[in-house]
C-alpha cells in the first residue's frame, strides 16, 4: 500500500507540479508601432527635458503567438544634452485578456537609435517572466497631426517563461 500511495504522489508531482516549475526560454522579433506626444522644457539653448508618452500596438514578426497584436504604452523622460538624447522610461505590453509585462527601457548610447530594456514585472499568465529587450528606432513614416509623431521599433525579446503559454 505504501508503495502505491509513493508511486501515485510521484505521478501526481510530475504531471501537475514539475509543469509548474518547467522553464522555456524564447526569442520574440517584433515591431512596435505608436503614436506619441511630447511635451519640451527648454532648460538653456544645449539642454532640454522632454516628457513622452507613446501609445501602440505591438506585432510580432510571425504574425501570430501570444505576443502578437498586444497593445503598449511607453512612458518616458528623455533628457537633451547638446543633441544627445538620453533616455529612461517604462514599457508596458497588454494582451486582450488584460495579462501584462512591463519593462524598464533606458539610454541610447549618444547619436545612436538602439536601446535596452529588462522585464521587471508581470501578472496573469505572464507571471514569473523574465527577460531583456533590444529594440532599433526606425525612420518614423511622415505625415501625422501636429503635435503628435509616430514611432516604428523593431524589438527582439530574449525571455525565460517560468510557465509555457
Amino acid at each position: 500500500m505504501k508503495r502505491w500511495v509513493s508511486v501515485l504522489l510521484i505521478v501526481l508531482f510530475v504531471s501537475t507540479g514539475a509543469t509548474a516549475f518547467a522553464q522555456t526560454q524564447a526569442t520574440v522579433n517584433g515591431i512596435n508601432y505608436g503614436s506619441s506626444s511630447l511635451k519640451a522644457m527648454v532648460v538653456d539653448q544645449d539642454h532640454m527635458i522632454l516628457i513622452g508618452e507613446q501609445v501602440g500596438v505591438q506585432i510580432e514578426t510571425s504574425g501570430k503567438g501570444p505576443f502578437n497584436n498586444m497593445s503598449t504604452h511607453i512612458a518616458l523622460i528623455m533628457w537633451v544634452d547638446k543633441g544627445a538624447y538620453h533616455y529612461h522610461g517604462y514599457e508596458t505590453h497588454m494582451d486582450k485578456g488584460g495579462d501584462k509585462f512591463v519593462a524598464e527601457i533606458w539610454d541610447f548610447p549618444a547619436g545612436s537609435n538602439k536601446g535596452q530594456g529588462k522585464i521587471i514585472a508581470a501578472t496573469g499568465k505572464f507571471a514569473g517572466m523574465e527577460g531583456t529587450l533590444d529594440f532599433v528606432l526606425l525612420a518614423p513614416p511622415p505625415g501625422f497631426p501636429e503635435g503628435t509623431t509616430r514611432t516604428v521599433a523593431q524589438e527582439t525579446w530574449k525571455l525565460t517563461l517560468k510557465n509555457p503559454l
